[in-house]
Formats: C-alpha cells, structure tokens, sequence
C-alpha cells in the first residue's frame, strides 16, 4: 500500500471513519512503523488547529505508550488477534483525543449504548423503547424501531435494480445487550453482545445478498433461489439460499464457528471463493482454527450454541477460561484468572436470571476458588 494511502487511513482512523479492513492493515503497519505514526497522530491534530505543538507531543506518546502495554500484556495467556489489537487501539486514540479537545461527546457511546451508522457517516444511539420510532428513512425504504428490534421495509413492490452502490448501515451492539434486525427482504439477524453488522437498507430484486459480521448473530434467512444470501465472517465466509444457523468470529475467540441449525449452508475459509467450500447438513458445525489454520466440521448439539438468543447461558462441558469469555459479554464485565488450574475446570450449566455472583458462586460448588470484584473487574483466584 502506498504511503499516501496509509496518511488517509490514518486520517479516516482518527476521525473514526476508517473500515474494518482499513483499521486491520493500519494495526499490522503501527507495528513496524511506530516513529512513523507518531508523526502522522502530531501532524494531524497539528493542521486540524485542535491544540499546540506541546500537547500534541504528549499525545502521540501517551498513544504508542498504550499501544505497546496492551500489545505485551498477556491477558490469560492467550494470543490475540489483530482485530483485538484494532479494537482496542481505536479506544485509546478516542480517549487520547476526547482529553486533549477538552471535551466528552459520545465518549462512552461505543461501548454502553446501541448504535446504528447511516450511510452518511451519522451515528444514532439506540435505545430500547415501547413505543415505535422511524429511525432512518429514504424514497426507497424506511427504518422502524420495535423495542430490541429494526425492521426494514421497502415503500413499495418496486423493483429495485441497476441503480448504482447499495447503501449500507451499521449495528453495533455493545457488550451486556443484544439487538435484533430485519432486512428489506425479511431475513431476521439476532446479534449477540459485542457483535456488529454491516448490511443494505433495501436489497436489490436481482444480484446476491451480503452482509458482514463481527462478532456472533443468529440468522433466519429469507429463502429466495435467485438471490443467494452471504455473510462475509472475516476468517469464515457462509452462503445460503434459505436456513438458521449461528456465526460466531469474535476477535478474541481461537475459532471461529459457523453452527447450521435447518437447511444446508456452504462455508469456506476467510470468505474466499477460490477456497474449496464445505456444505454443513443440520445439526454440524464448521470450526476455523486460528492456530492450526484448519477448517473441521463436525456433529454438534446446536442447543449450546443458540441458547444466547433466548437470553440463556447454557455451558455443556466447557472450560472456565472460554466460559468466562461469555460471561463477560453477557455481563459488561471483565474477568482475570489468576490460576491455571481453574481456569482448565469444566463445567456444566444453565442460567437465565442469575446475577454474575450467582453464577460464580454455583461454579463455587463444584470447584473451589475465591474471587473478589471491583470497578466492574472481577479477579478469580485458586482457593486458599
């Protein structure tokens, strides 16, 4: 990539319009490049007129300084994906800049609230109320919110076709909430906590159906065999003409999982059509291995996977470290172990109402271990 190319991802990076493959490349690049960042950040803020040169020093170091803490900090043991390191990267640029402009607009508006992008690049919070609300709308379509949920509909039986780019929004649901969508052609996507959706306002009568997903969401695709549906999971790509099954690519998941629950779906690796494609018979599930690299399906039951959606956590057999992933996501917590042993327990449960310390203190009785919380961080620690 030039680097005239990578000065504007900067750019769009520090004005948070910057894409998900755009932020992927510049989170590699930073890594090689760092003195050569820190210019652009000082630069930047420079032209801009937002502070002086004084500040704008301090700046760029408080931002390499909090990228290299997060890069080498160990989290569990585990090793990250660059994704995360994007994620992460993009909240301590924001922080950086809400404290050097003075102010705090939205500044916890990524991480507590729903939020939905129009294709102009606006950003609306969206809250969860009884009543109806039109939420977006065009001579082609129009965004009404239910409640947890969007619908999609177009204004008319016209067909829609030829007429340039589609127009995309963007979901993002935070961690502790989930949300629901339904497109223009009826297909409903329930998205998990921490997930996003890039999708059309109104599909085109003619052509495929694309969307993009980051994080995990439930999809029951409306059947349609001229339009083929398709979902571009980063490390996974899935097509469909018409089913339900569960993606699942968190950034800081070591696989990513695509679960069929009815109908049949093809998946292949990284989305990639040169990439031979696997057909998934109900009831199976397609794993990408991050370490490995490798692609494997197997028989699974699907209850473990899907439960989420009905507001249940459901653990069969699973180890406390993927377990508390989950708890954190459903929670808005973070959750540090501190001991090996706990960490590779395996549990077995189900929870609907329970609170966090409800939870930990039933896995309490089957493995003994302590734990204490604070600031919404809870520590686990192996019993003394």
């Amino acid at each position: 990539m030039k680097k005239r190319n990578i000065k504007n991802i900067i750019h769009k990076f520090l004005s948070n319009t910057a894409t998900f493959e755009e932020i992927e490349f510049l989170t590699k690049w930073v890594n090689n490049n760092k003195a050569s960042f820190q210019e652009e950040i000082k630069l930047h803020h420079l032209v801009t007129g937002l502070f002086e040169e004084k500040k704008a020093e301090r700046l760029k170091r408080d931002l390499l300084n909090n990228f290299e803490q997060f890069v080498t900090r160990e989290r569990r043991s585990r090793r990250f994906n660059v994704l995360k390191y994007a994620a992460v990267f993009i909240g301590v640029t924001t922080v950086g800049t809400f404290f050097y402009w003075g102010v705090f607009v939205d500044k916890d508006l990524p991480q507590k609230q729903i939020t939905i992008t129009l294709s102009d690049g606006s950003t609306k919070e969206i809250l969860e109320t009884k009543t109806s609300e039109v939420i977006s709308s065009s001579g082609a379509y129009v965004a009404e919110q239910e409640g947890s949920k969007i619908i999609y509909k177009k204004k008319s039986a016209k067909t829609y076709k030829n007429l340039g780019p589609l127009v995309y929004n963007t979901m993002e649901v935070p961690y502790g909430k989930k949300f629901k969508i339904v497109l223009s052609d009826g297909t409903e996507v329930y998205l998990n906590s921490g997930s996003s959706l890039k999708y059309p306002v109104v599909f085109y009568n003619e052509g495929p159906r694309n969307v993009v997903l980051r994080g995990e969401a439930y999809f029951t695709v409306k059947s349609d065999s001229l339009r083929p549906f398709s979902v571009d999971a980063g490390l996974l790509g899935t097509k469909v003409l018409g089913t339900e099954f569960n993606i699942s690519n968190y950034a800081d998941d070591e696989y990513a999982k695509v679960v069929l629950v009815e109908g049949s779906v093809a998946v292949n690796q990284g989305g990639n059509p040169d990439n031979q494609a696997i057909v998934l018979k109900p009831h199976q599930m397609a794993s990408y291995s991050l370490s490995s690299t490798n692609l494997a399906v197997s028989d699974v039951d699907v209850s473990s996977h899907i439960a989420w959606k009905d507001g249940i956590l459901l653990f069969k057999n699973e180890d406390f470290y993927r377990i508390t992933k989950k708890l954190e996501r459903h929670y808005d917590i973070e959750i540090n172990i501190k001991d090996i042993e706990v960490g590779q327990e395996r549990y077995t449960g189900r929870f609907k109402t329970e609170t966090i310390d409800e939870v930990l203190q039933a896995f309490q009785r089957i493995k003994e271990f302590e734990y204490s919380s604070s600031n919404n961080e809870i520590e686990i620690n192996p019993k003394k």
